[in-house]
């Protein structure tokens, strides 16, 4: 029987295994470099896009934050469901208390006449200021009185006939600005006329000037005397008036919330008698006034009589005389429309 021939595998000597178990080893070594490579090259790339992403994220944010801000109040203002109806004529909306209510200076009047024929927004607000101070509503062939603290203002004007609210405006109008300062000062009307018709094109005048009280405005026929009561109806420019006497010597006082003393002129001062005085300052909307604190024995207004009472003579001064605070304070004063009460507590 015969063998069948066997095949032989040859056998690697130690070197030979040495050699390829080397390169075994040098294969997976290059394997797992690349490996490791690859792996860091793809989780920095994560990372980078992560960053990437979140700075994006915020640029697209702080983009929508800046963009659509100011837009976003627009359109709310002007969105139908927010707007307002009209108000009525001679509606006056303080915006700004620390301004229209201070108490620290005198009030004057504002008289504004509207001959145009749409109505009239008219927005006061301080130089310089963004935030109005006071808002009026003034319809065509109408006019407003109002007293407003003594200064300087800005004025805007809103005009149109389709109202939607203080911030928009009239949505069918145009908003006007008057290009000097209104002045408020002290003793006299200030007095605004605006005329004319259309708003496409808008055409629109302005006559301004300044009327000085008159003695007929300043008598007594305003006036209602009861015991322990005073009645004084508002006369055309926005003010009360009361007659009296300083010392006896006969005056008339216009009455002002807005003053924190009794003030009065230096002739009123010599009429009553009144020659020791310590010289002061007053502050005023637009200035420091150097003037003189001096006491009146007397002062007597309507049915009321105060002694020893501190007043502050003012050189230049407008008129004869304020009453002011350090004498109100001690009534009862409220104002229904044009009808102001001053009685005892």
């Amino acid at each position: 029987m015969a063998i069948p021939p066997q095949k032989t595998i040859p056998r690697k000597s130690n070197h030979d295994a040495a050699i390829a178990t080397n390169k075994t080893k040098m294969r997976h070594s290059t394997g797992f470099r690349w490996k490791s490579l690859i792996f860091s090259l793809f989780a920095w790339t994560m990372v980078a896009l992560s960053l990437l992403a979140a700075f994006d994220e915020e640029m697209l944010w702080n983009y929508f934050r800046q963009s659509r801000s100011v837009p976003t109040q627009t359109i709310a203002a002007t969105a139908p469901s927010l707007c307002e109806p009209l108000p009525p004529h001679g509606s006056a909306f303080i915006m700004d208390p620390s301004v229209m209510n201070r108490t620290d200076v005198r009030y004057s009047g504002l008289e504004i006449q509207n001959d145009f024929n749409y109505p009239l927004a008219v927005i006061l607000s301080n130089p310089g200021s963004s935030r109005p101070s006071l808002a009026l509503f003034i319809f065509p062939d109408q006019a407003l009185q109002v007293s407003v603290p003594i200064g300087q203002y800005d004025m805007q004007l809103l005009i149109g006939s389709k109202w939607c609210n203080l911030i928009a405006g009239f949505s069918d109008g145009a908003h006007v600005s008057v290009s000097e300062k209104v002045a408020i000062i002290p003793g006299v009307t200030s007095q605004m006329q605006f005329y004319g018709a259309g708003l496409d094109p808008i055409q629109l005048a302005l006559a301004y000037r300044h009327i000085n009280l008159s003695e007929q405005e300043k008598n007594g026929s305003s006036e209602i005397i009861a015991p322990g009561k005073l009645e004084l109806k508002q006369t055309t420019n926005g003010h009360y008036f009361s007659t009296g006497a300083i010392n006896g010597s006969e005056v008339v006082f216009m009455i002002d919330t807005g003053a924190t003393f009794v003030a009065i002129s230096a002739e009123m001062a010599v009429r009553a008698g009144i020659q020791k005085c310590t010289p002061h300052f007053v502050i005023t909307a637009n200035d420091r006034v150097q003037g003189c604190a001096a006491t009146a024995a007397e002062i007597t207004f309507g049915p009321f009589k105060l002694t020893n009472v501190t007043v502050s003579i003012l050189p230049g001064m407008p008129g004869d005389a304020l009453l002011g605070m350090n004498v109100l304070r001690n009534f009862h004063i409220e104002q229904i429309d044009n009808l102001m009460r001053i009685s005892s507590r």
